[in-house]
């Protein structure tokens, strides 16, 4: 009786997280992945750090510290995985739910993981699952995927996916169930965080006809939609003809030929004059671009730096199995509090990254938009002139993608 009380105190004492936090989400405890049939060790490490991750940032869930499954089986005396032990050990973190499993090798290239989800407040594995994923996808972010996958299972939560729209025309715009997604570059458009489900795309661009495409989407997928345009021929407006006017006889040809030439070049001038208010004002757009951009790398430098103390890699080397940014060995990173402010801090570094290649875009965009009005409004001498006489004109304009910033030149007869 003595020896049963001696563990127990003994395993009040390992677990020392002490008490369920309060509020309204369930508390879970991810517990190490156990290795069988000559897994790597590293390989459950890589699945438990990145189950931990994930469930940290799963909406109506509170992650505590775990353990791993060996040490809380040793522990409590729990080698078949007993409902009552495993209640106790789930308690005793300070979680009223568990994630635990084990992963074993599955042919030459492939391991297979079975994952429970335990209630300790009714004993009882409330769900769980089993699934094959390549060595490939055993580590890195790879393995993210698959971990989106068993979670989803084992919750019941539907995670968002991905819609990546292609084949459609530049420029054109995008609207996902009527709310607007973004426009077509080159590559295509990428759409994240899309809720599972079906949805209706919608794209549309002048001179096309619209295309619109049914698409279902299951939790945390990727879906790849094709999309096709066709051009809209133009419909020609018929001319009216002028009727000739015979002469006065009052007005010479040569007065004629004259008023014709200054008309000529009275258009020019204002076009002109156009263009160098179009320069000097594109400049002064494409100076701040630039300097929007360079206050915003100096956010995304600072945001690293502040995390460069705390980042882990996988490692041999170290007793446990991880190493800082300088490759000595070191401590995983499991406080919640301080895991909380570095996913803040990452977050808010990935965003002021986006505020500076847009700055440095619309910045350079903008200057090079400038020099072609510089080059029409200050030094062409006759180019404006003659484009009148021809009934031609020239164009000029920034093009702005979800995939970067263009420039686009055309000539309209």
């Amino acid at each position: 009786m003595s020896l049963i009380a001696g563990m127990g105190a003994a395993a009040a004492f390992f677990f020392s997280s002490g008490q369920v936090l309060a509020g309204d989400n369930p508390t879970v405890a991810v517990l190490g992945i156990e290795t069988s049939e000559g897994v790597p060790d590293s390989v459950a490490v890589a699945m438990t750090e990145t189950l931990r991750q994930r469930m940290s940032t799963l909406p109506g869930y509170r992650l505590v510290q775990g353990r791993d499954l060996v040490e809380v089986k040793l522990v409590f005396s729990c080698p078949d995985e007993a409902p009552a032990c495993m209640s106790q050990a789930a308690k005793s973190l300070g979680s009223s739910l568990l994630i635990f499993g084990s992963v074993k090798k599955a042919g030459s290239d492939a391991y297979s993981v079975t994952l429970k989800l335990f209630d300790a407040d009714k004993e009882v594995v409330q769900s769980w699952t089993t699934d094959q994923f390549s060595r490939a996808q055993a580590t890195g972010p790879a393995l993210h995927a698959p971990v989106q996958k068993w979670l989803a299972t084992l919750t019941g939560q539907s995670l968002p996916g991905t819609l990546h729209v292609q084949g459609g025309v530049v420029g054109a715009a995008v609207a996902v169930d009527g709310v607007s997604a973004g426009v077509m570059g080159a590559g295509g458009l990428t759409i994240a965080s899309v809720a599972a489900g079906k949805h209706e795309i919608v794209v549309t661009k002048p001179g096309y006809s619209p295309a619109n495409k049914t698409v279902t989407l299951s939790s945390g997928d990727t879906r790849e939609v094709a999309i096709e345009m066709a051009a809209v021929a133009p419909t020609e407006t018929p001319r009216a003809e002028t009727p000739a006017v015979e002469p006065a006889g009052t007005v010479p040809a040569e007065s004629t030929e004259t008023v014709t030439t200054e008309v000529a070049s009275g258009g020019s001038g204002g076009h002109r004059t156009g263009a160098k208010v179009a320069a000097l004002a594109s400049l002064a757009v494409g100076v701040v671009g630039i300097a929007v951009g360079g206050v915003y790398s100096y956010y995304v430098s600072d945001a690293n730096s502040k995390l460069d103390p705390y980042r882990r890699n996988l490692c041999n080397i170290s007793p446990t199995g991880y190493c800082d940014k300088s490759g000595k060995p070191a401590e995983p990173i499991t406080d919640p509090n301080l895991r909380a402010w570095m996913k803040h801090t990452k977050d808010l570094g990935d965003k002021y990254a986006n505020y500076q290649w847009i700055g440095y875009g619309v910045g350079a965009a903008m200057l090079v938009t400038s020099a072609v009005f510089f080059y029409y409004g200050f030094f062409s001498e006759s180019s404006s002139a003659t484009a009148d006489a021809r009934g031609s004109s020239f164009h000029f304009a920034p093009v702005f993608t979800r995939d970067g910033v263009s420039a686009m030149a055309f000539t309209t007869f």
